[in-house]
């Protein structure tokens, strides 16, 4: 089978699963959040693309997991353009970066890829808070930063966690071979 080609069927596992995942996740009611936001197991799957596949897969990954979540219904808060990229697109998309430092295949390069999608995921959100989603401040305030941060580090920190925890053991029992 052509390479490019096994690429392809991959990534659309890795997005059917994450899928699959998402609306798992949808019914476990202590993994979401009252306004949004969750302990997203649907980023498992995409992450372990990003070591498998390359990060440019990673990224293909994540993007289409938010178009067809975005289809089904599952990112359904829209103010506007910016919003909807910075909420939603971006923390989608960059979390395919997780495999940037995986040349070596060792667990360090697989959790630093982890924090940086993840960092990044988590400055997208927290922007979001700041300037689309601030309850009764000003957007761009001090304390609009503070609410954000509030809301938004914990389940961050908690998803972060919990892919180097799973991801690593995931990838070393299913002996993934970067393709």
């Amino acid at each position: 089978m052509n390479k490019t080609l096994r690429r392809m069927v991959f990534v659309a596992l890795y997005v059917a699963l994450a899928i699959v995942l998402d609306m798992i996740k949808e019914m476990i009611p202590f993994l979401n959040m009252p306004q949004g936001g969750s302990i997203n197991i649907a980023l498992i799957p995409i992450v372990v693309a990003s070591f498998h596949l390359g990060v440019e897969y990673g990224l293909l990954a994540g993007g289409l997991w938010w178009g067809i979540t975005s289809l089904m219904g599952l990112n359904e808060w829209f103010l506007n353009v910016p919003q909807y990229i910075i909420d939603y697109i971006l923390p989608s998309v960059v979390i395919g970066l997780a495999g940037v430092f995986y040349r070596k295949k060792t667990v360090f390069e697989m959790e630093a890829g982890i924090v940086l999608a993840m960092v990044l995921r988590t400055l997208a959100l927290v922007l979001s808070g700041v300037y689309f989603w601030p309850d009764e401040v000003a957007a761009g305030s001090a304390a609009a930063w503070t609410a954000s941060l509030a809301y938004n580090l914990p389940y961050c920190i908690a998803t972060m966690v919990m892919l180097m925890v799973v991801t690593p053991l995931l990838v070393k029992q299913l002996r993934l071979e970067r393709q």
